[in-house]
């Protein structure tokens, strides 16, 4: 996620930062050397980057409010990647406090930890009636076909886990990333509906959504 984020940013920004891109030439492959570089950075680096992506994605959801402040966090982003110049001084105004007072402002933005909570209270009603290896079955069986899924996994306990050095609590999902677990969590209920047609009734009288959207 944070690499294709990146990938977009340089694409808008590719004039600003003297990237030149011929008109034959692949966008990801003009962009593969800058990218590159995140490999040889330290993990401490690799958290920033993280978790300047995080502050960006959510605080362009509220339109060009918060502008000024996106604007430095690029200027931070493309500097750790040896792109920029030095880093502007407004960026330390941008604390986590103040990320998460946009959040009431715009639309509820849910971390893959909440989301992957949501799925695995939807599999352990399942395993009630399926069992443990069918329900890790059918969690793998009806996985999006995304290079983004790459990192989920399902255990043999029919639990689905995200693996990655980046904790689950601080990966902020987009709109497209919810449609595609959403695609996942009704593919899979439907596959349980084959087996048990009341399935849903059962989420429902458990109190569980069949939606990871509150």
């Amino acid at each position: 996620m944070t690499r294709y984020y990146i990938r977009r940013l340089l694409a808008e920004r590719a004039e600003s930062l003297g990237l030149t891109v011929s008109s034959t030439e692949d966008h990801s492959q003009a962009f593969a050397d800058q990218l590159a570089r995140l490999e040889s950075l330290a993990a401490t680096k690799l958290a920033e980057i993280d978790l300047i992506v995080r502050m960006h994605q959510t605080l362009s959801r509220n339109g060009q409010t918060y502008n000024r402040y996106l604007a430095n966090l690029e200027q931070k982003l493309f500097a750790i990647m040896g792109l920029g110049g030095q880093v502007c001084e407004e960026l330390t105004e941008i604390t986590l406090p103040q990320l998460e007072e946009t959040k009431g402002t715009a639309a509820k933005v849910l971390t893959l930890a909440e989301v992957l909570e949501h799925f695995n209270k939807v599999g352990d009603i399942a395993q009630k009636y399926l069992g443990k290896m069918i329900v890790a079955n059918y969690w793998r069986g009806t996985r999006p076909c995304s290079s983004w899924f790459a990192d989920f996994t399902v255990t043999n306990e029919g639990r689905v886990v995200y693996q990655s050095y980046q904790s689950t609590h601080d990966v902020f999902l987009s709109e497209e990333q919810l449609e595609h677990l959403q695609s996942w969590l009704e593919a899979f209920i439907r596959q349980c509906q084959r087996v048990l047609p009341q399935f849903t009734k059962q989420l429902q009288k458990a109190g569980v959504r069949e939606t990871v959207l509150a």
